[in-house]
């Protein structure tokens, strides 16, 4: 699987707001897309995983988007914990300019809801989705 999840999209018209830029909340539902599109890449490699909970989710903007915009969501696993994941998201313009950048935590449940630990698969499929760090 590619280390990072690259979901490319235009800005429509129900992504903006009153000022007629794209509204700060829908940059979150950017993320999920491509969170959602990241784990589906995992669960092709692995099968069913366990349910989780969104714990921690962060957005910096740093430029605004219009409609018809061009941008591209990528995503990747940047910290696998015992129960917990560590995704990390940014949204750039096909020519590379940075417009924002996230992350968001996630810890897994069993089937009564509580934290627990993913199966050694499910860890490694993590571990192997985390590009190569230079440093």
């Amino acid at each position: 699987m590619p280390t990072v999840t690259e979901l490319r999209l235009r800005v429509r018209s129900t992504d903006i707001d009153s000022q007629n830029i794209v509204n700060n909340a829908k940059y979150f539902e950017f993320f999920q897309d491509a969170r959602l599109d990241h784990l589906a890449a995992l669960r092709s490699e692995t099968g069913p995983a366990p349910s989780f909970a969104l714990v921690t989710t962060t957005c910096t903007y740093r430029s605004s988007l219009r409609h018809r915009d061009e941008i591209v969501i990528r995503a990747w696993t940047a910290e696998v914990r015992n129960r917990s994941f560590v995704f990390e998201y940014d949204i750039r313009r096909p020519d590379g300019a940075l417009v924002a950048e996230g992350s968001s935590v996630q810890v897994w449940l069993d089937a009564e809801g509580q934290p627990t630990v993913p199966s050694d698969e499910v860890k490694a499929a993590l571990e192997r989705s985390r590009p190569i760090s230079d440093s």
